[in-house]
């Protein structure tokens, strides 16, 4: 009988410190790739978020963001001195900021506005209307007597949250303003909010 002795060597397992490091480092990369990760996707959530806020009219609680007038003369009016223009048929008022009533516009957000006038005397007089916001003059809009006298303005304007603007007739002079079509017109609308 043969006996044969079996000789296993044991190894003592070594510690590898350079694997482990680059084990760790590996891990270590892996979960700040994740939080990066997670990070970048929250903050996009959150523009999506309020840019979806933004252009909606949310539980029409919020106002929309649209502003736009746009009044004429129905009738042949004469304006007395620094009389204010009440443009009486408004074929476009979103955001209800224009009244006929009164004839001024309120600036119902901070923003930039472009702001037209147009007008067209009697043939027999010249007519001077102003531009105005919150009582000072900006512009003026002139007709001058003849044939078809006609003139128009139009200005961009920063305007704050509750800037009034309005059309008036010039101080000392009277004016006829002859309603021939839509000639004598006042319009308005936000351009983009500040």
């Amino acid at each position: 009988m043969i006996n044969t002795v079996l000789h296993i060597n044991t190894v003592k397992p070594t510690l590898d410190i350079s694997y482990l490091y680059t084990a760790a480092l590996k891990v270590l990369n892996m979960v700040l790739i994740g939080i990066l990760l997670s990070l970048l996707l929250s903050v996009s959530d959150s523009l999506y978020i309020q840019s979806v806020q933004t252009f909606q009219y949310v539980g029409q609680k919020e106002k929309p963001l649209a502003v736009a007038f746009n009044a004429i003369l129905s009738k042949d009016t004469t304006l007395g001195s620094k009389e204010v223009v009440k443009y009486d048929s408004v074929l476009t008022n979103v955001g209800g900021a224009y009244r006929p009533s009164t004839g001024i516009f309120t600036a119902p957000y901070k923003g930039i506005y472009t702001i037209s006038c147009s007008l067209m005397s009697h043939p027999s007089n010249s007519v001077h209307l102003d531009i105005m916001k919150n009582g000072k003059k900006l512009s003026i809009v002139y007709s001058a007597s003849g044939t078809n006298p006609h003139s128009a303005q139009t200005q961009q304007l920063l305007l704050n949250k509750g800037d009034r603007v309005w059309i008036q007739n010039r101080s000392g002079n009277k004016a006829s303003l002859h309603d021939h079509g839509s000639y004598n017109l006042f319009s308005g609308a936000l351009i983009t909010k500040v």
